[in-house]
């Protein structure tokens, strides 16, 4: 058997059995969710699909239409970018509020609100690899010299729309150079469908900008897959770093790129020469240190909060929480961690808590809760929109539009204890659609998996198993996590979708 075979029959091991977990739990949301969908809702899409049908069976025969619709194509995209971003300021104006959460201490040490800071003065020491996110959000607000609070959010909103729409065209290029254009429209259809009409941009968190680090991965990639250019490996380097310190699980597709590099030099006998070698490690390396050195060593010696390097969450910390109730944050663990001072005796503690939850679990439980564990991570197709309490609330904006009107009462309801209005987890019912548009984007992925084993397509398939086990071995325990890693999730969907049309044109 070749180490390409070897290589991809290993990945699968992994990934298929994951994937059908992953369909079956988020197939198994769909009748709930349906049952809240508001009826106008449901008549309005069984029209939309009737019309649909008639005008497709209707134009088909018409060459002609098609002719003026293939002249016409840029001035309709172009329209339907404008729309887009239409719809995500809009989004923005109706939702832009407050927020609870890591977030929140962002907007707390830039403006030094006392009453923030001080629910959580050590807050950047037990997470420091937030810092980066933090300098990022400071320097925004000094060079438009935003003045309040609440003016930083809305900018910093306004932000999220640019990282989120540069991302989708970086994504585009990058799977055009990979695989097709093809699979390229299929992948950004996706990726508007279940992300960017989506209220995503009213979170100025990380998650956007893993976003913007995995298709600055790929898109890099795409050009360099061979990393023969120096310059773009420089470029690797510093995009490495930055995703590291912005979110370091994002760095498990250099670590699939390294597993794939050595199956597939060894699947064509070649000799790993030195001198290349250390010419694309140098290159890299100071891609990276020119980025990541200066910003660690301000985190050190900052005037916006004293990091205490001693008080940091270990590793072991969030394996250990991981493995409690349904995989997620646990509060009575970090506030122990919290009153643990030493570095070595909060890691025993730790070390102690795993061993004793496997033990308590055992092996056959362990896995049962692995599999439910899976579900809770990858099921839901709202990626956890409002699945944390307080997650957005109270916003700013009092004079909207019939649209923007709208816009707030889909995502937001008003909280009957604290009288405000607050993220609606089921989005008045809404949630239904973007559930099963990711049961089937999940089923296309499952369908790009078999059967295929060239180089790109593994280099996907083992970053995405390196998420999955990422988050089954660390705090996970709901979707939101999935997003630095829906680059890789929406492509091979994308390339799902092609190879079914493919199969079905020839099969015709």
């Amino acid at each position: 058997m070749s180490f390409e075979k070897i290589s991809n029959k290993l990945v699968d091991f992994f990934l298929i059995p994951l994937l059908v977990i992953s369909i079956c739990g988020s197939i198994s949301l769909l009748p709930t969710l349906l049952q809240l969908v508001p009826n106008k809702a449901i008549l309005f899409v069984i029209g939309l699909l009737i019309l649909a049908y008639v005008g497709y069976s209707l134009l088909r025969v018409k060459e002609k239409f098609f002719r003026i619709l293939n002249k016409i194509k840029k001035p309709l995209l172009i329209i339907f970018i404008c729309i887009t971003l239409i719809w995500q300021f809009m989004l923005v104006r109706a939702l832009s509020g407050e927020f609870g959460w890591d977030p929140r201490f962002f907007i707390g040490y830039i403006y030094r609100i006392s009453s923030i800071i001080n629910d959580d003065k050590i807050y950047l020491s037990l997470y420091p690899n937030n810092f980066m996110l933090l300098i990022i959000e400071k320097f925004f607000q000094a060079i438009f010299n935003i003045k309040t609070p609440n003016g930083l959010i809305l900018g910093l909103n306004v932000l999220n729309i640019f990282i989120i729409d540069v991302s989708v065209f970086l994504l585009f290029l990058a799977i055009s150079k990979l695989f097709s254009k093809r699979v390229a429209w299929f992948t950004t259809f996706l990726y508007w469908l279940l992300y960017m009409i989506w209220p995503f941009v009213v979170i100025p968190y990380s998650d956007n900008w893993s976003i913007l680090a995995g298709t600055l991965f790929l898109f890099i990639y795409s050009k360099n897959q061979n990393f023969k250019n120096l310059f773009l490996n420089f470029c690797f380097g510093t995009v490495t770093a930055f995703a590291l310190l912005m979110k370091p699980s994002t760095v498990i597709f250099i670590i699939a790129i390294v597993i794939i590099k050595i199956f597939f030099s060894l699947q064509r006998k070649k000799k790993i020469k030195v001198r290349k070698l250390f010419k694309i490690i140098v290159s890299f390396g100071l891609g990276f240190i020119i980025l990541y050195s200066p910003v660690k060593s301000y985190q050190q010696h900052n005037h916006i909060a004293n990091i205490e390097s001693s008080r940091k969450m270990p590793l072991t910390h969030f394996i250990a929480m991981g493995m409690s109730g349904g995989g997620g944050y646990n509060a009575s663990d970090v506030t122990k961690n919290i009153e643990i001072r030493s570095p070595r005796k909060r890691n025993n503690y730790n070390i102690k808590l795993i061993r004793e939850r496997l033990s308590k679990m055992g092996f056959g439980g362990y896995l049962k809760f692995l599999v439910q564990k899976q579900i809770n991570n990858t099921a839901d197709g709202s990626f956890g929109w409002a699945s944390e309490g307080n997650y957005l609330y109270e916003p700013f904006e009092r004079h909207l539009n019939k649209i923007e009107k709208h816009i707030r009462s889909l995502f937001l309801n008003r909280d009957v204890n604290q009288e405000y209005l607050i993220a609606d987890v089921n989005m008045n019912g809404y949630k239904f659609f973007p559930q099963i548009i990711w049961v089937v984007a999940l089923i296309f992925i499952l369908f790009a998996t078999i059967g295929d084993s060239h180089e790109t397509l593994q280099l996907l398939k083992y970053t995405v198993v390196g998420g999955f086990m990422f988050l089954l071995l660390f705090e996970g325990g709901r979707s939101r996590y999935l997003i630095q890693f829906s680059p890789y999730l929406f492509t091979l969907a994308g390339l799902g979708i092609d190879k079914f049309i493919s199969r079905c044109v020839n099969t015709l």
